[in-house]
Order: C-alpha cells, then structure tokens, then sequence
C-alpha cells in the first residue's frame, strides 16, 4: 500500500493559485477526510491527494521546479507515516 501525500494549503494559495489548483484538481477527493492538520502552526494544515505514489511525487516535483524558477520557497509536502503521523517530504 502507498503512502499518503498532502500538500499544504497556504503554498496552494500563492499568486500563480489558478494554475496550481488545475495542476492539482484530478487529484483531490473530498472521499477520505481530505483536509489534515500536520504541525502546531497555523499554516500546517494539508490536503491530501487521492492518488498513487507516483503520481502524487510527480505533482509535488513539478510544482517544486515551478517554485524555483519563480524563486519562492518550495512548496510544502508531506508523507504519512506507518502509525498515522506526517513527516515532510524532501526535495
């Protein structure tokens, strides 16, 4: 079984926010408690994307290169660990 991937919901929200929500669309699903809270800040909360791990990493990286051509900060993963917890998900 895959891992879940979410992505946080303030770096979806960037001046280029159309463009990522397209990017982002076919992989969201409301079906699984889609929305989940992955630190004690106010901007860890995370959506999580309803697709395999393949596909999910390729989202991440793509917005990630557009980031860094935008020179922004990278756009904020993470990865749900064995027991329930989320660790972020590197470069």
């Amino acid at each position: 079984m895959n891992a879940r991937l979410a992505l946080n919901i303030a770096d979806l929200t960037r001046f280029d926010s159309i463009i990522r929500q397209c990017m982002i669309a076919p992989v969201l699903s409301n079906d699984n408690g889609s929305v989940v809270v992955v630190g004690p800040n106010m901007d860890d909360s995370a959506i999580i994307l309803n697709c395999d791990d393949k596909r999910g990493r390729a989202v991440i990286e793509f917005l990630r290169m557009a980031d860094g051509k935008a020179k922004r900060y990278l756009t904020r993963a993470y990865v749900e660990g064995p027991r329930g917890g989320w660790r972020k998900v590197q470069s």
